[in-house]
């Protein structure tokens, strides 16, 4: 399914990063936190040595795969946003696991070339 992001707000507020895009054999993978962004660096860094190529944001393709890695949100804006996310992801994580996004980019590799 392919889903746009709806906007909270638009108060500049710029905790969050925007998504990091990668792409996985020719599946386009979105993937944020909902931190400062260090989660998602973590993620997409392991993405990247498993043969991910990392691409620079356009809003040209919708992803084929949204990824949100929770956070703890500080104000309730942030807790808002969060929710936002989550809502429109296809996968949450609680953490960047860097080991889950070696299987996961091997996983999806083998079964794009399948």
């Amino acid at each position: 399914m392919k889903r746009s992001l709806r906007i909270v707000d638009d108060s500049g507020d710029s905790s969050t990063k925007t998504p990091s895009l990668v792409r996985i054999r020719g599946q386009l993978v979105s993937v944020v936190d909902t931190g400062n962004g260090v989660a998602s660096d973590r993620f997409v860094d392991a993405l990247l040595e498993v043969g991910s190529a990392g691409i620079a944001p356009s809003g040209d393709a919708p992803p084929d795969l949204r990824i949100v890695i929770r956070g703890t949100p500080a104000s309730p804006e942030a807790r808002l946003r969060a929710k936002v996310l989550e809502e429109a992801a296809d996968v949450v994580l609680g953490s960047p696991r860097p080991a889950f996004a070696r299987l996961f980019g091997l996983a999806c590799a083998r079964w794009v070339n399948s």
